[in-house]
């Protein structure tokens, strides 16, 4: 058999709020009642110099994780719940799957995960396939919001896990096509809630679309499905803004020049793509100049953070040009102010120039060692910084944080391809290296192959 796994992003966590007792702080509320707290002390060895000495005060959900903000409240403090603080039995699991001969011993195998949730994909050489959601999840009185909730409310308490039979699975489904993209997993129908968290759906449509395009697939097409760059979200939402950028550049000629490479774009975000580079800058303006307003700095840096969270609600926004977002700036204007403040910010960076905007000049990679936080040996140890095609939503992903534009800092750790036919042949890539150790002569010795879309074979 052959398998893989991609991050399943379910609700593994809770946050609770602590109401305190106002003459014995070590005491919170439960129910009706009071719980007493758990106190440890924990002393932490810095080199050169005195132990650091801290407490960690537990509740009946779990640590207290405000005890470490440095804003200390008298009447509430937030404690944490997470599965991974329950025992759990991955190795199992993972020694299970590594010796299953077909996909019962795979299956029953998972039902020993705990944490984190994960996705598995699965193919034997008899042309099964299927996949798994296997890890702990919550079960929940109802579908949570994303604040703390109250702790003393005995409602908000886990109520177990999903059983493991109720897991969403496919095995041998009628298109012939399982895939994984960190995307949301089960429809409105299934019973239980899983996450708020999903990625947004291009990655796995962009998936669907190159699977649907032709019956049968070589090895190397699925290599070249590994490295596609086209951004679904860029083109909708280029379609979706398309009136506004038509007339968004005035008598500015960059700005022209810019729209209408836009509006012609294909979507392909490779390191030499002019409209690659407009476009995400243009977008980045866009997200700005329409929460920024209204969030402040500091709420807007941290809600761009959180991957690619801010995607499908903006553009949503977006895509309403009667939206409450838009009573101080119509989405013409905004439109037009981000695409001329895109075009100097490029210019300033890259010259005048526009044949010379390659996407892969803003957009770099840099893989750090560990040490590299030491700036005397941050060049030493540190590979790159690259040119880096893709964007968050590709399949050869790029993600960049727009709090720290346009640097990217998720990738494909790992791409392999499995061929499961009469002659078995398996391939794969590092970006880096199978060694740790910057003077290995294996520590960076698969980046260019990675960067260039070439495999090490191992079968």
């Amino acid at each position: 058999i052959a398998w893989g796994i991609t991050a399943a992003v379910c609700d593994d966590v809770e946050i609770y709020r602590e109401q305190l007792h106002r003459l014995e702080p070590d005491r919170y509320r439960v129910g009706y009642g009071w719980g007493r707290m758990e106190t440890r002390r924990e002393l932490i060895g810095v080199r050169r110099s005195t132990p650091l000495e801290k407490f960690i005060r537990r509740t009946r959900h779990g640590p207290v994780i405000s005890d470490f903000s440095g804003a200390a409240d008298r009447n509430e403090v937030l404690s944490l719940r997470w599965t991974a603080h329950d025992a759990s039995e991955e190795m199992r699991a993972l020694y299970g799957v590594n010796r299953a001969r077909d996909w019962k011993e795979f299956h029953e195998s998972l039902g020993h995960h705990g944490a984190p949730t994960l996705n598995f994909v699965y193919a034997d050489r008899a042309g099964n396939i299927g996949y798994a959601l296997a890890g702990n999840i919550p079960r929940r009185a109802g579908k949570p919001d994303l604040l703390p909730v109250p702790g003393w409310d005995e409602q908000n308490d886990w109520q177990g896990y999903i059983p493991f039979a109720d897991m969403p699975r496919i095995y041998n489904p009628p298109e012939g096509v399982v895939a994984s993209a960190n995307n949301g997993i089960a429809d409105s129908a299934y019973p239980h809630y899983l996450s708020h968290f999903f990625e947004p759906p291009h990655r796995f449509r962009r998936i669907g679309e190159l699977l649907s395009a032709q019956q049968k697939y070589s090895f190397e097409d699925l290599a070249a499905l590994q490295r596609d760059d086209v951004s679904l979200h860029a083109k909708e939402l280029i379609v979706t803004l398309s009136s506004e950028l038509a007339q968004a550049a005035g008598d500015n000629p960059l700005a022209q020049a810019a729209a209408r490479r836009l509006l012609a774009w294909d979507g392909r975000c490779g390191e030499t793509s002019v409209a690659a580079a407009i476009f995400h800058v243009f977008h980045h303006r866009l997200l700005v100049n329409l929460l920024g307003p209204d969030l402040g700095e500091e709420l807007f840096g941290a809600y761009v953070e959180i991957l690619n969270q801010c995607i499908v609600p903006t553009d949503r926004i977006l895509g309403d040009a009667g939206s409450t977002w838009f009573a101080r700036l119509s989405r013409s204007a905004m439109v037009a102010l981000a695409l001329r403040e895109a075009c100097a910010e490029i210019e300033q960076a890259l010259g005048p120039d526009m044949s010379k905007w390659h996407w892969g000049k803003i957009h770099t990679l840099q893989m750090s060692h560990a040490l590299a936080r030491v700036p005397i040996l941050r060049e030493l140890l540190s590979i790159g910084p690259l040119p880096s095609p893709g964007d968050g939503t590709t399949l050869n992903i790029g993600f960049y944080r727009h709090s720290n534009p346009y640097a990217q800092t998720v990738g494909a750790s790992l791409r392999f391809i499995i061929d499961m036919g009469a002659v078995p042949r398996s391939e794969f890539i590092l970006p880096s290296g199978q060694s740790g150790h910057p003077w290995s002569a294996h520590y960076a010795d698969q980046t260019r192959l990675w960067l260039s879309g070439k495999r090490i074979r191992m079968l």
